[in-house]
């Protein structure tokens, strides 16, 4: 009976999977909807997974495309194939086997477009990957190109990641190699080497940030192999089938079928699924960025189906199944699924509505499954109903004045800032687009991280930033530290928002009027920002349902149809930083005027302008007759000049968060050199390649002897006169006295700079020469090589140990020869990384000298001199990147929980990073924790050290541990049904005051997938105290007259851990595997030896459509070896082992296994007036046992039930409440953190 019970099951679900493959709708599809009698400006045919056709045939979705490609007028419009172009590996080369099946495979996909008047590209999906990497794209794509006769079919080319495309006015084509961002580039030595802009994944998150900013008046089509979202098989929607047959192979395993199903939906074990930790990093950063953006569609494969998908207001197509079949459903956020073959089509119209139509092969014919309005018609803003402004000048304020008068307390914790320049009104100059410049119109927004901004051109090409004096907090916030979580609806009209506009008022609102004359009293160039009131009028168009009718700045965008401005020096050309920096590679012609930069720079600090990043700055060129070009700097965007960041919570903050180090009150003095050049100091550190100290000092004292009183007074007449008070008097003053001290700040800052020094060499070939001096100096020159011998010097520098303690030496591209020579007693330490192809190095004095290249590529070692050499193909180290952090940062936070054992426990937790050469991701970390338990008087501290580049990708670790003699935990005796007489003996009877002296040492290592390894010997000490009135001296019954003596253990102990989570703070989808094992042996008594296993798995399952309810389960056990150990060495449960109804240590033995179960159910974020919260509940039950070594008798397993809440905040501050009722009674706990 029950074998036909078996085989009914495996009927029904075998017979409903062939219904799986039908089209899924949300709502009914009305065939009648379409975008027919609307005039189209482009169509988009997407289509994906496309390379798998027999040998000697196509494919039915290829047939399909190319019928209705014949029969519809296409010239000028666009087919993208999404990726996975040839299956199943790739481009091979001409003389292997699979060529031939390969190139029919492309062979077919070309056929289908022969007819196609129009654009084809090809896009790398990850299968083009599979064959040699970087060596298969480049075979694929001189294939493309050859039978297509186009050079632009391939993209993004030479396996590069991002190529952005401008189909017309409206509409930009963003293509990503999404399988570049998920391969493990330290197989792929190459990589990036003809990709001058974008080296790094941060590189390519902020080029499409830029791309998404510059284009964001357009409809966006972002082409990507990967879906953001999908509701297929790699998005862990499976078919009931799969249960049976979770392989390709023909065998059903029912039971371990759906196991390996719920690991590969929970688990993200493949990059190539959505739930892999690189794969979500993808998706979460892309997501983020596009929320800020207004009309992005995104189109992918992967998926073998079609799919529709609208996920918190992101449009995603899923077009993958060119070649293949595969299950797909709706879940909670799909409109449309079919898991047949096809194609979309995509059209985007003139009044800039887009429409989306999916069309299945039936008999290879295309037949219309799907349409879907994506984006409506854009709403025309009604200008004829904007009065028009007759006035000269208008009286408005940044702020309402309501908004900036606050109490003395809270100017006490908050400061007082500019507060109140910023509610008072001013007499403004009304601008008048139309006439303003000789007319200007609005281009675009802008793409501040903390501006609103609108970029604008006149009539002459010439274009000006127009920005708003009143900032976006919330942008700020979003671009800094909420990059993979998008805040900026959930923060509008808070107390948060009202917060960091207020934050805002540390800077000045007009001090950006002083700097011009400031600025030309020193010779620095500028920019020419003034002061205006833009009402709202018809120039603004479209733009006036978020700007005018408030103070703004307007000055020039620094940009080459201003060449023949005053300020900006009348240079042949104007660049921006990232232009600069790919010159200077490229060849030694390009140089920095480097005097003029370090006085730009001491001019920062002089005003006490923190904000200096790159994008701060743009690039007079100038070509010489020699055939040179000199680059001189513009600084642009000082409106953080003389910021006041006063007020008791900045102050505090600046003590327990570094990085609130920049946030400093203006005055005579500059205390922290450090902090406040932050965002400029790896610009000063890889622009700067010949100057010393006495250039920094020279230009220092020239500031201050040309900055004079005079200069200084007529600087600030600019400022409005209804600003003018004593806060312009203090600035004045303060920085009269800077300018006396700024000498000094220079040479501090100077010291501080020069401890790592960076020398680089270009993208051709150089020769590198050490030189090792007397008293600790080096000197190093970067000579290029012409006909095999010493060329033009690129640079020429003496470093002093004094100075220095190390030098990072970077040859880049093309072949590098480096030389060493000369004595030194006490060298300064040297980094040196060779870069791309065949370097040659000859080190006859290679004392202290680390050479790192590539393992996979040739390299000559002449002399190696003692010199360490490390042929290695990590990427991070053989790659140079300008951005590379090297700060050391540090913060503070506290930890508070609760639980009736410990009572209330509130601690710190701090953490110090150094970042330095090698990383992994940092150069070591210095974690200090503390906790004081309230019900015991206890307290416990912490150390963990993680220390990179010892051990190749493994982490040095090191653990220390201390607790105080009365630190407790709990003991109820060995066995599964001891007694708890806490009603009658209360709590402290069964505490026991264990003093704990601990230490190991070991290594780890975090996989870039979501693994975990950890290994490391342990040597701890622990003393059991002699505590009157005890279980455990009363009713123990240990048999041990050792056990209050001090005992001291050595062990062994490794631990594997995958983790992987859809979101990390609230998983709707995840699972986690640990085990731990290991052993300890008494030191005193070596016999006295123990081994365990501790095993940990759970998972979280959504369990409705809306991913609101979520289960989640987890077994955990802990399994001694032997019988040599202590009762607190024991296997145990309670609290936070599983049974969350007792307490603490409640259950002891030699084995324990547990498990649970909740149903917790998440509510909609919501706004408060303070944060952004998001609560959840759950409901659950534990249940476990423990077993002892001898004569254990007990059959019972020990359960509890209960619940609690929990709440979020932007995922930087989180909480837990839990109530759980066991035997024992109800027991209430929670906890509560900050993370940043």
């Amino acid at each position: 009976m029950t074998y036909k019970y078996i085989t009914l099951i495996i009927l029904t679900i075998l017979v409903s999977s062939c219904a799986l493959y039908e089209p899924k709708y949300r709502e009914p599809f009305d065939k009648s909807t379409t975008s027919e009698n609307q005039e189209i400006e482009k169509t988009f045919y997407l289509i994906g997974d496309a390379g798998y056709a027999n040998q000697g045939k196509s494919t039915p979705a290829l047939l399909a495309l190319e019928k209705y490609l014949d029969t519809h007028k296409q010239k000028g419009n666009y087919t993208i194939f999404l990726g996975d172009n040839i299956y199943p590996d790739g481009m091979p080369e001409e003389d292997k086997k699979d060529r031939a099946i390969a190139e029919h495979r492309l062979d077919a996909q070309i056929d289908a477009v022969k007819n196609f008047d129009g654009q084809v590209y090809f896009i790398p999906g990850n299968h083009d990957w599979y064959n040699e990497g970087l060596k298969g794209l480049e075979r694929e794509e001189k294939y493309f190109e050859k039978k297509l006769k186009d050079k632009k079919v391939f993209r993004p080319s030479k396996g590069c990641a991002l190529e952005s495309i401008e189909i017309t006015e409206n509409i930009q084509l963003i293509i990503l190699d999404s399988q570049w961002y998920l391969e493990d580039w330290d197989k792929h030595p190459t990589i990036n080497d003809n990709c001058p802009e974008i080296k790094t994944r941060e590189a390519m998150f902020l080029e499409i940030e830029s791309e998404f900013k510059k284009n964001q008046d357009k409809t966006i089509l972002f082409a990507l192999h990967h879906p953001l979202y999908t509701n297929g098989v790699h998005g862990g929607k499976y078919a009931p089938v799969k249960h049976l047959y979770p392989s390709q192979k023909k065998v059903p395993v029912p039971i371990l079928g759906s196991l390996a199903m719920q690991i590969r939906t929970t688990g993200g074990i493949s990059t190539q699924d959505k739930q892999n930790k690189q794969y979500k990093s993808l998706v979460k950063r892309l997501e983020t960025l596009a929320k800020g953006s207004n009309r992005i569609i995104f189109a992918s494969g992967h998926e073998h189906s079609l799919q529709y998908i609208e996920h918190k207001g992101i449009k995603q197509i899923v077009s993958g199944s060119g070649a293949k079949n595969s299950y797909a459903t709706l879940s909670n956020d799909g409109l449309f699924a079919y898991g047949g073959q096809g194609f979309v089509k995509l059209d985007i119209l003139k009044n800039g509505s887009s429409w989306a139509s999916y069309y299945a092969s039936e008999n290879n014919e295309p037949k219309l499954l799907f349409r879907k309005e994506i984006y409506k018609v854009i709403p025309e803003f009604d200008v004829s109903a904007i009065p028009e402004i007759k006035k000269q000048t208008i009286a408005a304020s940044v702020y309402e004045q309501e908004g900036t008068e606050k109490t003395e307390f809270y100017e006490s914790i908050w400061g007082d800032h500019y507060r109140s320049l910023y509610g008072k009104k001013i007499q403004a100059q009304v601008a008048i687009l139309d006439t303003l410049y000789g007319g200007l119109e609005v281009v675009r927004k802008g793409g501040g991280h903390q501006t609103r901004s609108l970029r604008l051109r006149s009539k002459d090409g010439k274009q000006y930033n127009m920005r708003a004096l009143k900032k976006s907090g919330i942008k700020f916030l979003q671009s800094t530290v909420f990059q993979n979580n998008y805040i900026e609806e959930s923060l509008e009209n808070t107390i948060s928002e009202d917060i960091l506009l207020d934050f805002y008022t540390a800077a000045h609102p007009y001090i950006f009027t002083v700097i011009p004359e400031l600025s030309d009293a020193i010779g620095v160039l500028h920019t020419n920002p003034k002061v205006y009131y833009v009402p709202k009028q018809r120039a603004l168009g479209k733009y006036n349902s978020e700007h005018g009718n408030e103070l703004y700045m307007i000055e020039e965008r620094p940009e080459k149809h201003h060449k023949d401005l005053v300020s900006f020096g009348k240079p042949d050309d104007i660049e921006s930083t990232a232009d600069v920096y790919e010159r200077l590679r490229r060849d030694e012609k390009y140089k920095i005027d480097e005097p003029s930069y370090i006085r730009a720079r001491v001019f920062d600090m002089l005003i006490g302008d923190w904000d200096r990043h790159q994008d701060q700055w743009r690039w007079a060129e100038y070509k010489l007759e020699n055939g040179d070009h000199v680059f001189k700097p513009i600084p642009r965007d000082r409106d953080q000049a003389f910021s006041n960041f006063d007020g008791g919570f900045l102050g505090t903050l600046r003590g327990l968060l570094g990085f609130a180090n920049q946030f400093q009150i203006y005055d005579e003095e500059l205390k922290d050199v450090k902090w406040i050049n932050a965002s400029a100091t790896r610009l000063d550190r890889t622009l700067i390649r010949n100057s010393g100290r006495r250039e920094w000092l020279n230009q220092a004292k020239y500031i201050q002897e040309n900055l004079t009183d005079e200069a200084i007074l007529n600087a600030f007449k600019n400022i409005p006169p209804e600003a003018k008070g004593e806060d312009l008097k203090l600035i004045m003053k303060n920085l009269k006295g800077r300018r006396a001290n700024i000498v000094d700040i220079a040479d501090r800052y100077y010291n501080y700079l020069t401890n790592l020094a960076i020398v680089m060499g270009t993208d051709k070939d150089d020769f590198i020469d050490i030189e090792r001096m007397k008293n600790g100096k080096t000197r190093i020159i970067v000579s290029r090589i012409k006909n095999g011998k010493k060329g033009i010097v690129v640079s020429d520098k003496i470093f002093d140990k004094k100075d220095t303690k190390e030098i990072w030496i970077y040859g880049l591209d093309d072949d590098d020869v480096f030389e060493s020579r000369g004595k030194a007693d006490n060298p300064i330490k040297i980094n040196i990384v060779g870069g791309q192809n065949n370097d040659v190095y000859r080190l006859k004095k290679g004392r202290k000298i680390a050479v790192y290249d590539h393992k996979s590529k040739p390299n000559t070692i002449d002399k190696k001199g003692g010199a360490k050499i490390r042929f290695t193909d990590n990427y991070q180290i053989n790659n140079f990147d300008k951005n590379q952090n090297v700060l050391t940062t540090s913060s503070v936070l506290p930890v508070i929980g609760f639980n009736p054992d410990d009572g209330v426990r509130i601690g710190p937790m701090a953490v110090y990073t150094i970042n330095g050469f090698h990383r992994n991701p940092f150069s070591s970390s210095h974690s200090f924790s503390g906790g004081y338990y309230f019900a015991t008087q206890g307290f416990d501290l912490g150390y963990r050290g993680e220390f990179a580049g010892i051990l190749g990708n493994y982490n040095l670790l090191v653990d220390a541990t201390y607790t105080s003699p009365n630190f407790a935990e709990n003991f109820f005796g060995f066995g599964n049904e001891t007694e708890n007489n806490q009603d009658e003996l209360d709590f402290d009877f069964n505490r026991v005051k264990l003093s704990i002296y601990g230490i190991s040492l070991g290594v780890i290592k975090n996989g870039r997938l979501g693994s975990y390894f950890e290994y490391k010997g342990t040597m701890e000490g622990i003393k059991v105290d002699n505590t009157p009135g005890r279980f455990i001296t009363q009713e123990a019954n240990l048999q041990d007259p050792e056990v209050f003596n001090r005992k001291w253990f050595a062990g062994l102990d490794a631990t594997y851990r995958y983790e992987s989570y859809d979101v990390a703070v609230n998983p709707t989808s995840g699972m986690r595997f640990e085990i731990n094992l290991g052993g300890r042996a008494n030191v005193d008594e070596i016999d006295s030896t123990f081994g365990y296993i501790k095993p940990h798995l759970s998972f979280y399952n959504a369990l409705t459509r809306n991913r609101k309810l979520v289960l989640k389960t987890a077994t955990q056990g802990q399994f001694n070896i032997g019988k040599d150990y202590e009762f607190y060495q024991a296997a145990k449960l309670g609290d936070e082992n599983l049974l969350r109804g007792y307490r603490t240590e409640r259950f002891t033995g030699q084995s324990s296994l547990a498990g649970s179960a909740d149903i917790r159910y998440s509510f909609k974020q919501f706004k408060t007036r303070i944060l952004p919260l998001q609560l959840g509940v759950f409901v659950g039950g534990d249940t476990g046992r423990v077993w002892i070594a001898k004569n254990d008798t007990s059959d019972k397993w020990h359960s509890d039930y209960g619940g609690g809440f929990w709440i979020n905040s932007a995922n930087a501050m989180s909480g837990t409440f839990n109530l759980f009722t066991g035997e024992d009674g109800a027991r209430f706990s929670f906890s509560f953190g900050f993370k940043f």
